[in-house]
């Protein structure tokens, strides 16, 4: 789970880590009444995705009533696919200097990695790329822990000041114990801005949390719940993995592996999926007709392909289920499914019967060529 930019601040502010001073806001009059006590201000839009800076999620005002427009002009828009519903309004920091500093979980070494480099900023990944010297890594054993010693070290390494260098290695702690605590998976500050005052302050946070130890933090188990989409929370609901997806084709599909192989048949047939649900294992007539709904009704998508294999699960229950949520949709769409497996036929009949097309063939081609075949004849 990514956290939010003001969350994660939250989090770095209360290990004593120090963040700009600002606020969230909702609306523009409250991004208004934040600038009027702040001053000059940034705008950021409230997102998840990196990248938001270069994709003009983040604006700067030098008046009250300038942020109030910037602010309404980002809560109209999308950012990197993300609808924007809070942005922060804090203060605008002037740079002398920006570092990276960052901590991640190294599956390779069931360690933690820390990053540190004097170049930061929104160019960093070119720097790891291009300029590998100029990152600087420690290894750290979570058996052991970080010492005062290697935050120093590590601090040491890029050729502050001494004073400046201890304070570095203070908020190397600081980060550190955050991530442990927070079960984090990666933690970002980029920029760690060294200001003109000769201040080092964490101007953007990037936080993510290891969603199998949500259950150990209550306040982050019900942040979550909150920034959840519709979509999102249906699907959590019902209990399939959902993926929306920028065309217009509804697909379901019984194992990620059989949806995989559709989206990619579904492209050669000229078609682009619109979303993307896999049912997992448990298919019953509750489940299908919540999934069916969830995938068709969104007004641009305009047709459907349902794919699925029952080795187990009887097929009868997800017909029933189709034709349950078929007969709900307050549009008709063309949908075609293709199902085989245990108690296909009489799974056949029932959609036979409600006018749905059906492939009886193992092959997933015949479904997407009879998809885009129907779709031809309503245009």
């Amino acid at each position: 789970m990514l956290l939010p930019e003001y969350y994660g601040k939250m989090l770095l502010a209360r290990a004593g880590i120090t963040v700009p001073r600002g606020r969230v806001a909702s609306n523009p009059s409250e991004a208004f009444a934040i600038a009027t006590e702040l001053g000059k201000v940034a705008i950021k839009a409230q997102v998840l995705a990196g990248g938001r800076g270069k994709a003009g999620g983040i604006r700067f005002a030098f008046r009250p009533h300038e942020a109030a427009d910037q602010a309404a002009d980002l809560l109209r828009r999308q950012v990197l696919g993300e609808r924007v519903q809070q942005v922060l309004v804090e203060e605008r920091m002037v740079a002398s200097r920006e570092l990276y500093l960052g901590i991640l979980a190294d599956p390779s070494t069931t360690g933690y990695q820390l990053l540190l480099s004097n170049e930061g900023g929104v160019d960093v990944e070119e720097v790891a790329r291009d300029r590998p010297e100029k990152l600087h890594r420690l290894w750290v054993d979570p058996l052991k822990g970080l010492s005062t010693a290697d935050a120093s070290y590590l601090a040491e390494a890029i050729g502050l000041p001494p004073a400046l260098a201890n304070e570095l290695a203070s908020i190397i702690s600081a980060l550190y114990k955050t991530f442990v605590e927070n079960d984090l998976l990666l933690a970002e500050i980029n920029p760690l801005m060294m200001t003109r005052a000769g201040r080092l302050v964490a101007v953007d946070a990037r936080l993510e949390v290891d969603d199998d130890a949500l259950f150990r933090h209550p306040d982050l188990r019900e942040l979550r719940q909150s920034l959840l989409e519709d979509w999102e929370r249906q699907a959590q609901e019902i209990g399939v993995s959902y993926v929306p997806l920028p065309g217009d084709i509804g697909v379901i599909a019984s194992g990620a592996g059989l949806g995989m192989a559709t989206l990619d048949l579904l492209q050669l047939a000229g078609l682009r999926a619109a979303n993307f649900l896999d049912t997992g294992g448990g298919i019953n007539a509750e489940l299908m007709r919540r999934s069916v709904q969830l995938v068709l009704e969104p007004a641009h998508v305009r047709g459907g392909l349902i794919n699925l294999y029952g080795g187990i699960n009887p097929m009868v229950e997800a017909a029933d289920g189709i034709v349950a949520a078929l007969r709900k949709l307050p549009q008709p769409k063309p949908i075609v499914v293709k199902l085989v497996g245990n108690r296909q036929e009489e799974a056949w009949a029932i959609l036979e019967a409600e006018g749905v097309p059906v492939v009886k063939t193992v092959q997933t081609e015949a479904a997407t060529k009879l998809l885009a075949e129907l779709l031809r004849r309503r245009t």
